[in-house]
């Protein structure tokens, strides 16, 4: 049975995430697609037209679904709640999923190596800042909250805390207490801005 381009095209970007996932950037070939996706070497070639286009595609997909988890926010409960409570979210997958979150460092060392031929790397931290931004911005205005800097650098400084105290627990998640240092860290930034 003949599979429609565009789905076939679906199958080979979900097919290159869960290889990331799996099995790491470095095994990422339009061969191991194809073989992953169950299609043809050649249908590969006719939907992408190398193994860059097939990455970006996968790396849009991933930053599309960056919503999916910001949803069970409680923005009602004020800009210090969303903040502590993304920071549980994230941990929590850190922690559940760390070959997921593994495979997305990876997917932005990648786009940042292959910068700029790829403009993914221009494109992550904007979307997280927008994405974050937006669950801030709402928590914010609902409980009239005031912080002491601007939402963008908010989000870019816990950015910056959760990627230095992800690489540390994916590094070694047994040798300290890295989710004590990380919410202390975000405590820290917390009381910096005033919330």
């Amino acid at each position: 049975m003949r599979v429609p381009a565009e789905e076939r095209r679906g199958q080979l970007i979900a097919a290159t995430v869960e290889l990331m996932r799996r099995e790491g950037v470095q095994a990422v070939t339009v061969r191991a697609i194809a073989k992953e996706a169950h299609a043809p070497l050649a249908t590969a070639h006719y939907c992408f037209n190398s193994k860059d286009e097939i990455m970006e595609a996968a790396a849009e997909a991933w930053l599309k679904n960056l919503s999916l988890f910001s949803s069970d926010v409680p923005v009602d409960l004020g800009l210090r709640k969303a903040v502590e409570q993304v920071a549980e979210g994230w941990w929590r997958a850190l922690e559940e999923e760390p070959a997921s979150i593994l495979a997305e460092i990876e997917m932005i060392l990648w786009a940042t190596r292959n910068a700029p031929a790829s403009p993914l790397a221009a494109k992550v931290y904007p979307a997280y800042v927008t994405e974050l931004g937006n669950i801030f911005s709402a928590a914010a205005k609902n409980s009239n909250e005031e912080c002491l800097v601007a939402l963008p650098v908010l989000v870019r400084s816990f950015l910056m805390i959760y990627d230095g105290a992800a690489l540390q627990y994916l590094t070694d998640p047994t040798v300290a207490d890295h989710r004590t240092t990380f919410f202390a860290m975000v405590n820290a930034l917390l009381a910096t801005t005033g919330l």
